[in-house]
Formats: structure tokens, C-alpha cells, sequence
């Protein structure tokens, strides 16, 4: 049968599929939030840009993936009739689809914690990021950035990390897809640190880049600060 698994390694149809789905879905929310965006500062382009420049990051960043995933998962596919999916391309599709989502609950927690006031551009800390009393004071806000933050660990390393895994059992070195998914997030983080010190940091004010690139991948601590 077509849905069936080869005897070998390669991934079933229907497998490949869930994944196809969940990128498009991927888009459709970015699609939402960016016309959300839009609407709501049509009329200042410069507001828009200092007020959610790393929004925008992510979004972009998200959208880039979704499209590279979708690239990945359809490359994988044998040219048969049964159309199985090859287990390394494969792997690195579910490993970039995990990474767009990751990217699009970076995007969506930053435009929840300005809609709450916790972040505050405009000030002049080293990193305008959340006013703990905001948090600590109200229970229920911080249960929800607590989930957020599970969420967001669990799409940027815990299941990543399980693709990989999974990938390697059949036949490939593990090594190969932490280093695609190294590959992929170094880059990224430099540029929300970037992002985040042009919105969040003044500009007589110095700043150890190096610092703000590390935090970007224990992002959820950026929202607690």
C-alpha cells in the first residue's frame, strides 16, 4: 500500500503529510499577525518599525523557515508510485518545521507582552525587556508566560532533538543534524540580538552583544528580566 513503510528506512506518506500541514497552518498565522500588525499602525511606518522590529524579525524569520521546511519535506519524497519520504531530507524538514513554529511563538509572546505593557521600548535600561512587578504581581499573567515559555522550549529543543534522534537511528550520524540545527540558529539569534538591541537598548548606551546573543537561546529568561 502506498501509506505502508517500505521495508527500509524510508518515512510513510501520511507522515510527511502531517508536517506539510502543519507548516501551511505555520503560515496562515503569520499571515494573521502580520496583517494585525499592519492594521493597527497603518498610519506610522516609523512606530511600527521601533515598536515591533523584533515581531518582524521573527515573522520573517518564520516565514523563511516555513518555506525551507516545505522545501525539505517535498525534496524528500521518492519519485514512485508509492512517494515515501527519504529519512535524512526528511529529518531535516521536521527539524526546520519545529524551528518555524519556535520562531513564530517568539514572534507572538514579544506582541503579547507589549499588549500587557511589560515590555517598554523607549527607556534607557541596557535591555528594555518585562518590569517584574508586571509579573509577579498578576498569578494568571504569570501562568501563561510560564506555558509560553514550555511551548517555546519544547518546539526549539525538545523536539528537534527528537527528530534528530529518530533521524539518526536510521543509518545517518547524529552529529550531522545538530549541526543543520546549529547552523540554522546561530545566525538567527545574531540577528534578533541585533534586533533586540536596536528597539530595547539606547544608543549611548554600550551594550556586549556577545551577552544579548547568548540570551536569545534561553529566550524565555528575556521575558522574566
Amino acid at each position: 500500500m502506498a501509506l505502508e513503510q517500505a521495508a527500509g528506512t524510508e518515512i510513510a506518506l501520511n507522515v510527511t503529510r502531517t508536517r506539510v500541514t502543519i507548516l501551511v497552518f505555520n503560515l496562515t498565522i503569520i499571515s494573521v499577525m502580520l496583517s494585525i500588525l499592519n492594521a493597527a499602525h497603518s498610519t506610522s511606518i516609523e512606530h511600527l518599525f521601533t515598536t515591533h522590529l523584533t515581531s518582524f524579525a521573527a515573522l520573517f524569520v518564520s516565514f523563511c523557515l516555513t518555506i525551507f521546511g516545505l522545501f525539505w519535506l517535498l525534496h524528500s519524497q521518492t519519485w514512485d508510485a508509492q512517494g515515501l519520504s527519504r529519512p535524512r531530507p526528511f529529518t531535516f524538514g521536521s527539524i526546520t518545521t519545529y524551528l518555524a513554529l519556535s520562531h513564530t511563538i517568539t514572534a507572538f509572546m514579544h506582541e503579547y507582552l507589549l499588549r500587557f505593557g511589560s515590555l517598554e521600548p523607549g527607556t534607557t535600561d541596557s535591555v528594555r525587556t518585562i518590569v517584574p512587578t508586571v509579573v509577579f504581581d498578576n498569578p494568571v499573567f504569570l501562568i501563561l508566560l510560564v506555558m509560553g515559555g514550555g511551548v517555546w522550549l519544547l518546539t526549539t529543543y525538545i523536539a528537534p532533538l527528537a527528530a534528530a534522534v529518530k533521524g539518526s537511528a536510521c543509518g545517518d550520524r547524529l552529529w550531522i543534524f545538530v549541526g543543520y540545527y546549529f547552523a540554522l540558529q546561530v545566525p538567527i539569534y545574531w540577528v534578533y540580538a541585533r534586533a533586540w538591541h536596536l528597539q530595547y537598548v539606547s544608543t549611548e548606551q554600550p551594550m556586549n552583544m556577545l551577552s544579548l546573543f547568548a540570551l536569545q537561546f534561553i529566550q524565555p529568561l528575556l521575558w522574566f528580566r
